[in-house]
Order: structure tokens, then sequence, then C-alpha cells
């Protein structure tokens, strides 16, 4: 275990890369990224070293950059699927709407 475990920025990076609820994704992403750049802010004006932890966060953003690439391509995936649902609802009914424009247009004889 090591002394930024505990920290508040690693505890959000871990509860977004352990969310398996993609409508809530995009909200712990941006929590933790939020957390580790207000981090990385106070290590700036902090003497000492603290390389491990820059790593460790640097290991983190690498870590969330990967989870939204996953996002966009599920919610990439879940419109896919909906506008194929959608195409396949209008295809079947396409001949029932024909039908019925068929049945408006006046007698020629």
């Amino acid at each position: 275990m090591t002394d930024y475990d505990k920290a508040k920025w690693f505890q959000l990076y871990r509860h977004a890369m352990l969310e398996l609820e993609h409508a809530l994704m995009a909200g712990r992403i941006m929590d933790a990224r939020s957390e580790i750049l207000r981090r990385l802010e106070m290590l700036r004006d902090m003497p000492g070293l603290h390389e491990p932890e820059r790593q460790a966060i640097q290991d983190a953003l690498s870590g969330l950059r990967s989870i939204e690439r996953e996002e966009v391509r599920h919610a990439d995936e879940k419109r896919r699927e909906a506008a194929k649902l959608a195409l396949g609802r209008l295809r079947s009914i396409g001949p029932t709407i024909e039908r019925l424009n068929a049945s408006d247009v006046p007698d020629q004889s």
C-alpha cells in the first residue's frame, strides 16, 4: 500500500475504473479527473519528492482515457443498434404505408 492509496483522487479514480453502469461512467471519470488536477496543483507547490505519486497520477490519467475510449465505443454501438432497430421497424411498416397510399389514389377509370 502506498501513501496516496487513501487520497481522494485515488479513491475517485478507483470508483471510475470499477463503475459498471454506463450511465454513471462519464460523471465518475469527470470527478476523478477534477480531483487529480487539484492534486497536481497541490504537488506543484509542495516541496519534496513526490515522484511515485506523480507517476501513479499519470497512470491513472492514462487509465481514465482508456475507459473514456471504451465509453465512446459503447455509445456508438448503442446508436448503431438504435438506428438498426428503427430501420427495421420502418421496413416492416413500409408495405402498409404503400397500401394506404395506393388506396388514396382515385380510380382513373
